[in-house]
């Protein structure tokens, strides 16, 4: 399968190579074509290269290095599931084109130096004359309002609360409307209750994804990047995933020390089967206990001495035959 993605090193060009075989028909389509992305307001087609797949790698390296490794040095298979991830995932930003074709490029924020700061007019001041002075010591009359109350008078406490709500509800229209929760999550949640003594595998796409705290433990027992997925919370859902064609290896290792429900759709749940015992071959005794007792077989040499009958054969000839085989024969 063909995929537009340009290689300008070595490296990319295996990942291509990669994706070219493994990605499926859905994947190829959102590389190929991009897929919607809501920023500022807009919708933009989201487009990602590999340029940007390298950045997104050396992140996932650097974090992997900060839990306490020696080094970076990723093994190629957990690259290969990275990259699967960035294209897959809808929320991670490429680069975004407008409906035209053209690439969106957000208006530049002015540098402190294009701010003009504008100063107050300071007033024009003038030398004071006789009728300044004249005016000062005259008294200014008192103002009231229709009502015939001083202006100056402080307004009650419910005029204050009345004040105080119109600026609440004021406040409150211009907030932005909550984000809302992403259909996936409430799924997940809904067959994560479903099946609360086990851990839920969801999957998406060609990955298998696992949310939650069960993620943050498969995390540290499988030794895959612990990411994040955005569901309209206030902070990122903890998050792995593995590649679909590489599932029944760590679905071995999951069984191994808990109980697995893999979801292909939310109406198609089944549980795996916990892991067969070792195989042991029963003792004697324990076949005996089992099956009764078991008959061994006689050998050759314990038959009975009076099992051969000679007394149907001439005894002279048996007496030179015994002569001859050195005394085997008993006669009776």
């Amino acid at each position: 399968m063909r995929l537009n993605l340009e290689t300008k090193t070595k490296e990319q060009g295996l990942v291509k190579a990669y994706l070219e075989e493994n990605a499926s028909a859905t994947l190829a389509e959102k590389i190929n074509n991009g897929t919607p992305f809501e920023k500022d307001g807009k919708t933009f087609i989201n487009k990602k290269t590999l340029d940007g797949f390298m950045k997104y790698a050396s992140d996932e390296a650097r974090k992997l290095a900060s839990k306490g490794a020696n080094s970076a040095c990723v093994e190629d298979k957990v690259v290969y599931g990275w990259a699967i991830h960035y294209f897959e995932e809808d929320s991670i930003e490429g680069t975004l084109f407008n409906a035209d074709g053209t690439e969106y490029k957000p208006a530049p924020k002015p540098t402190p130096a294009q701010v003009r700061k504008v100063e107050a007019k300071k007033p024009e001041q003038r030398q004071a004359t006789l009728f300044d002075f004249m005016e000062t010591e005259k008294s200014e009359p008192e103002v009231k309002d229709e009502n015939g109350d001083d202006e100056d008078e402080q307004p009650s406490q419910e005029e204050i609360n009345e004040i105080l709500a119109e600026i609440a509800e004021e406040e409150k229209g211009d907030a932005e409307p909550e984000k809302p929760v992403s259909t996936i999550w409430q799924r997940y949640q809904d067959l994560q209750k479903k099946y609360s003594d086990c851990i839920l595998v969801y999957r998406l796409g060609d990955f298998y994804e696992v949310f939650g705290d069960n993620a943050v433990t498969l995390s540290d027992e499988l030794g895959l990047t612990l990411t994040g997925r955005d569901v309209g919370l206030e902070s990122r859902i903890p998050m792995i995933g593995f590649p679909y064609h590489a599932a029944n290896n760590y679905l071995r290792k999951i069984i191994q020390k808990h109980q697995v429900a893999i979801a292909e759709t939310p109406d198609d749940v089944k549980l795996l089967p916990e892991p067969e015992e070792d195989f042991n071959e029963l003792t004697e005794e324990e076949m005996r206990e089992f099956d009764g007792d078991i008959e061994e077989p006689q050998d050759i040499d314990d038959e009975p001495e009076d099992l051969f009958d000679a007394t149907a054969f001439d005894k002279t000839a048996l007496c030179k035959l015994d002569a001859i085989f050195g005394d085997k024969l008993t006669l009776r």
